[in-house]
């Protein structure tokens, strides 16, 4: 089966780390697998099994002589269904559409959602909103996730002073949840209760941000490695994203660390964490503001979801991910589209 994902670009995200794991576990399976994108193989995640091919896409080789096509972003939709007869799938994260700082490219995003592709949900919440809005045939294949890679730290304390919150995530897309999150912190510090707040980002921070709450410590596109040593040096992880966000993938990893999380209230954190977080109201600062005072002081609590998070974060599996894809493929190549 000779697959080939048309990938926007190779800089480091979570989204495009995911689709390297998927091509990676099919190729592992004997899928003959490329990663086609305009821009050089990353040099943040070692693809060994896929092959890489750095073409623009109306010139791809491996397009050319695929069995079927993945799109793994709304941009790469009409190059993955021109001029093509076989199979299309539409790897979705999450429905940009609904995202606030799409809105000027909305009219774009739905003309690719309506294009006759497959689509391929990560989390039960986009496969339901994807199929709500007419976009289908849609099945869900899950989250890529290798445990492994984030282990708990067997020496983890609960009683370090001032305690270390971990915010991570883009300042400026909203779906991010991070400027309230900013605010509550802010309050919190005006009020007297300590703690150190450390960031994490792919973009460099904003004089915007700044001017809210400068962190105590501001990481850029950090490795995979370091990010699990950041969730070891961690005491509490926030995860406010809203819930347009697809699946928010350091939410499981910090799970899978050990590291107690607060969570906002939506469909995709519920399904990642289920009983192994606390939860406030979306957007909610006040509600997030109460629940951090509340939980910091609380060491046997952050104890408790610490001991929960690894469990729920092995539910998660990148092999079997692989083997629903191969399932609807196979599939696709016997009864056509």
């Amino acid at each position: 089966m000779r697959i080939a994902y048309l990938v926007a670009s190779s800089d480091i995200s979570g989204g495009q780390r995911v689709i390297f794991q998927q091509a990676e576990a099919l190729a592992d399976l004997g899928c003959d697998v490329t990663l086609v994108c305009p821009e050089p193989q990353p040099d943040w995640f070692p693809v060994r099994k896929a092959r890489w091919e750095t073409s623009p896409f109306h010139r791809s080789k491996a397009l050319a002589r695929t069995d079927i096509r993945v799109a793994t972003f709304w941009t790469t939709v009409a190059a993955a269904v021109t001029d093509f007869s076989g199979p299309v799938f539409h790897l979705c994260q999450g429905y940009e559409a609904d995202f606030s700082f799409y809105t000027p490219k909305r009219r774009d995003i739905e003309s690719a959602y309506k294009e006759p592709t497959h689509k391929l949900a990560v989390s039960p919440h986009i496969a339901r909103r994807l199929a709500a809005v007419g976009y289908t045939p849609v099945t869900y294949v899950g989250q890529t996730f290798d445990s492994e890679e984030f282990p708990p730290d067997p020496m983890r304390r609960f009683d370090r002073f001032p305690p270390r919150v971990l915010l991570i995530g883009i300042f400026e897309a909203d779906v991010k949840g991070i400027r309230e999150t900013l605010e509550a912190l802010a309050g919190l510090r005006r009020s007297g209760i300590m703690f150190h707040l450390h960031r994490v980002s792919t973009w460099p921070i904003s004089p915007e941000e700044a001017s809210i709450l400068m962190p105590d410590a501001y990481r850029l596109r950090l490795t995979t490695s370091e990010m699990g040593e950041m969730y070891h040096a961690s005491d509490l992880f926030i995860g406010p994203s809203h819930p347009e966000e697809g699946f928010g993938l350091p939410v499981l990893e910090a799970l899978s660390s050990g590291l107690p999380a607060i969570l906002s209230d939506t469909p995709a954190h519920r399904h990642i964490a289920r009983d192994a977080a606390e939860y406030y109201p979306v957007r909610d600062a006040e509600a997030l503001a109460w629940m951090l005072s509340r939980l910091l002081a609380d060491g046997p609590r952050r104890a408790q979801l610490s001991a929960m998070g690894p469990i729920e974060a092995v539910r998660f599996r990148t092999g079997d991910v692989a083997d629903r894809l191969v399932t609807v493929f196979t599939k696709a190549l016997l009864h056509g589209h």
